[in-house]
């Protein structure tokens, strides 16, 4: 009985202690941040964190009708990414992420932090710079990928240049240093085909790249059995002239492509591609195009994702190419009156999985 009684107690005892670290967990990240920092031992032992997320997008509705406080919030996002980055001494990045509105007076800065976080031998660099927040902006306005941080110049792009003789030393530790690269995401970014590809040859464990709204990016080709690269998003890039993807093991590709306006994309032996995403002005013009540079795949995909315009109720009478081992279909579309979804039977028809 006393065995039973005991046994009893100390089971109670760790039930109240498991309810306990269920009560600390669940404390907001406010609260938990406020708690280590009373701790003398956390004092120094952040500064050795391998995740920094600089994220300070909430503040931007606050100040997006009023110049003079963006100003004074993108001085002031500057002075914390740049205090936070002198302060830590940890000697390996899984993750660097910057997601404010930063345009290209903040050149100098983004150069410098972009030369940390491949000095810690980054795995996931993200610059999200979009405008507000949320909105592609200018290109004119865009930051600028500082291709000399690679080792590539181009005399027509000043921003690729070298700026200072004592940045040879800088580059010659950088090139050592990023091939550790898993994650690139750009947003609002002005950065070159020549400055991706690199990327795509010289990083041996990339899988996944994301470039939305660079002003710059002309030309891009994904080709090579060696790339590593699964994922690859391309959207709004209004100069881009054309995409070749060729003998890689590509997963995802999604992309706003204007062919439309003469843009091309070539798919060439990418048996491992089974998820496309594609945005375009028109349903027809898409469906008509579908044929054609979808053509390797079309028998192979597993999820189908389309955003379109109006006028997407004359697809009913579209003949779709079958889909057989079509799973997953996204139509996203916008317009003001409503229609009907009828016309969606078709594709249904098309892709009996």
């Amino acid at each position: 009985m006393a065995k039973r009684l005991h046994s009893f107690a100390l089971n109670k005892c760790q039930e109240r202690v498991r309810i306990a670290k269920d009560r600390i967990s669940q404390l907001p990240d406010e609260v938990l941040v406020h708690i280590l920092s009373l701790l003398t031992a956390w004092l120094s032992l952040w500064r050795y964190i391998d995740r920094l997320d600089f994220d300070a997008t909430k503040p931007l509705d606050k100040v997006a009708l009023q110049p003079k406080l963006q100003k004074r919030q993108m001085f002031k996002y500057l002075r914390w990414v740049s205090c936070t980055l002198q302060m830590c001494k940890g000697q390996r990045l899984d993750q660097f992420r910057v997601c404010f509105d930063l345009n290209k007076y903040a050149q100098h800065e983004i150069d410098k932090w972009i030369e940390y976080a491949f000095s810690r031998n980054v795995q996931r660099l993200e610059l999200d710079l979009l405008e507000g927040g949320e909105d592609i902006r200018n290109s004119e306005n865009c930051y600028t990928f500082p291709a000399w941080l690679l080792g590539l110049g181009d005399s027509a792009d000043p921003s690729s240049c070298i700026p200072h003789s004592n940045d040879l030393q800088i580059l010659s530790t950088v090139k050592k240093n990023f091939k550790s690269l898993k994650v690139l995401l750009f947003k609002s970014v002005n950065i070159t085909g020549k400055v991706l590809e690199f990327f795509l040859h010289n990083c041996p464990f990339l899988e996944t790249m994301v470039v939305h709204g660079s002003g710059t990016l002309v030309n891009l080709e994904v080709v090579g059995p060696s790339l590593k690269l699964r994922e690859l998003d391309i959207q709004d890039c209004y100069y881009l002239n054309s995409i070749k993807i060729c003998d890689t093991n590509l997963v995802t590709l999604r992309t706003s492509l204007r062919t439309s306006a003469g843009a091309k994309l070539l798919l060439k032996n990418v048996p491992m591609l089974v998820e496309v995403e594609y945005s375009t002005g028109g349903f027809i013009h898409y469906m008509n195009n579908l044929s054609s540079f979808l053509s390797c795949v079309i028998s192979q995909l597993l999820v189908l994702h389309i955003h379109a315009g109006h006028p997407w109720e004359k697809m009913q009478h579209y003949d779709f190419p079958q889909l057989t081992k079509l799973k997953k279909f996204v139509f996203t579309t916008w317009g003001r009156d409503d229609k009907s979804l009828l016309g969606f039977m078709s594709i249904i028809r098309a892709a009996p999985s």
